[in-house]
């Protein structure tokens, strides 16, 4: 059962023997401050849940802890009796905890989110083999097979997660599967493999509000509203008057719906991995690669911060098919292959929220794109709250990025990054940019602030390739423009102000 279940259970019998002992002082002094830290305990883990579902549990949970302990108080005459109820109602409340009312607040396995090909991630201890599993895999008749593939195993934990593969005819006994796999010795964490989406563009329409007399001949930034908000004149301007050149040509990792290579206004700055990556079939990845790095200046299209080609190339890995969701494990390698290939950034407009409290694997994930030299950064999410429940933008470590509408406002859909360690605002309302086929259109979602802010990253690796995540955070939230909801958007990335603090 989980942890918190846990907690429960000892929250409700102290709270039940203190009030059964309450004429016997010597025994009732035990019980109450076991009580009072147990339920605090309790209580600061929902109040910190920022969805809704975490707060109707509580309220739940509240009902049943004193209204339990109210009922069974009426038989606190007969001491017999009150301790075989008090015994029933905990055994109860296990049920409960793992059968029943975590299947409506989140934490009960919901099977249909799963990948059916691999449900589960779990992690082998060091030296540990996964002959350890052989009885469980024999007895419940799964398969399994190592979950990630990747260069330099030695710089991760990853090379112990193991992907299991659950039969059709065991699914029905899933929890039951992963309560012994985290009893049994040997075994660090189990995690379910969870069936991820885009974050869906919201409603777009095109908007009239033009930049201001833009040094650049791009015909699409007439309907870039953005390209003012993020001062690009500015960016360009100071590039070119400094003759500011940069130290490496830093690599942008689309993981999104694949890029169409053959794009007028990013071919130029396009480097494949796989051709298998090089098409589009949706467009989010098109739009994604346009907004972060689009060619500037070439008299097509749109415009990005770069003024050319040696400061930055665009890469795709496609983690969506051409149609319907991605697996968190099928993320988690696209992110090890990105770092393998050479990443700056690795820039991620996906996610969804999840039932599992800690994420190993996507925190590994992170720390070796960190180790290779990349940053991670992903959308916030379309939800219209708090972001902590959504993965990976929750993931400690990664950059994740909130959206701002034309008027510098959290956009209604926009999710809100206030609790997270580092947390950013750009432009994701009507955002236009490259699309399959040589085209363009409008998308808004926190899917189009992500690559605003993964083109900035990409332009700053390029001038200093030592950034580190924390680094490159701080000097974007040093030099960001405090907005009116910036509280809970976080500030609005300014390129200019953060190229003059990096020289």
């Amino acid at each position: 059962m989980s942890w918190i279940g846990l907690i429960f259970i000892w929250t409700f019998a102290s709270l039940s023997l203190w009030l059964l002992f309450k004429e016997e002082a010597h025994i009732r002094k035990y019980f109450g401050p076991s009580f009072i830290a147990s339920f605090l305990i309790f209580l600061a883990y929902h109040l910190v849940l920022p969805s809704t579902f975490g707060y109707i549990r509580l309220v739940v949970y509240l009902f049943i802890l004193f209204g339990g302990a109210f009922i069974l108080n009426i038989f606190s005459n007969n001491k017999i009796a009150f301790l075989s109820l008090l015994g029933a109602s905990i055994f109860g409340l296990y049920q409960l905890d793992v059968q029943g009312l975590n299947l409506f607040f989140g934490q009960k396995t919901k099977i249909e989110n799963l990948d059916p090909q691999s449900e589960l991630l779990i992690e082998l201890g060091e030296g540990q083999t996964p002959k350890l599993l052989e009885k469980l895999a024999a007895k419940y008749g799964f398969s399994y097979e190592s979950a990630f593939q990747l260069q330099n195993p030695e710089q991760t934990d990853l090379d112990d997660f193991y992907a299991l593969n659950i039969p059709e005819s065991a699914l029905g006994q899933l929890i039951e599967i992963k309560e012994e796999l985290k009893d049994l010795q040997g075994v660090e964490s189990v995690e379910e493999n969870e069936i991820l989406q885009l974050w869906e563009p919201q409603s777009a329409k095109v908007i009239s509000k033009s930049p201001k007399q833009p040094l650049l001949n791009d015909p699409g930034i007439t309907k870039m509203w953005a390209y003012e908000a993020l001062n690009y004149n500015g960016v360009h301007r100071l590039l070119k008057e400094e003759k500011i050149r940069p130290k490496k040509k830093a690599r942008i990792f689309i993981l999104d719906t694949g890029v169409d290579a053959k794009h007028e206004d990013i071919k130029a700055q396009y480097r494949s991995v796989s051709t298998e990556y090089d098409t589009d079939f949706q467009g989010h990845g098109t739009h994604c690669a346009g907004i972060a790095a689009a060619v500037s200046n070439n008299g097509k299209g749109v415009a990005s911060a770069f003024p050319s080609a040696d400061f930055v190339e665009v890469s795709s890995i496609q983690v969506f098919p051409r149609s319907g969701g991605t697996t968190q494990r099928r993320i988690i390698n696209a992110m090890l292959l990105a770092a393998d290939k050479g990443a700056d950034v690795v820039s991620m407009s996906l996610g969804g929220p999840s039932s599992d409290d800690r994420q190993k694997a996507y925190e590994e994930a992170v720390r070796y794109v960190n180790k290779k030299g990349g940053i991670v950064v992903v959308a916030a999410g379309n939800n219209g709250f708090d972001a902590r429940r959504i993965v990976p933008a929750s993931v400690n470590g990664v950059i994740t990025v909130s959206a701002l509408d034309s008027e510098l406002r959290k956009a209604s859909f926009s999710n809100e990054v206030q609790h997270l360690n580092y947390g950013l605002a750009a432009p994701g309302v009507d955002i236009y940019s490259t699309m399959p086929n040589s085209k363009y259109d409008n998308m808004s979602g926190t899917s189009m602030a992500t690559p605003y802010v993964a083109g900035t990253l990409g332009l700053l690796r390029a001038l200093n390739p030592q950034l580190t995540t924390k680094q490159a955070y701080e000097l974007l939230a040093k030099t960001g423009k405090q907005t009116v909801d910036g509280q809970k958007t976080g500030p609005l990335i300014q390129p200019m102000q953060a190229i003059k603090a990096l020289k």
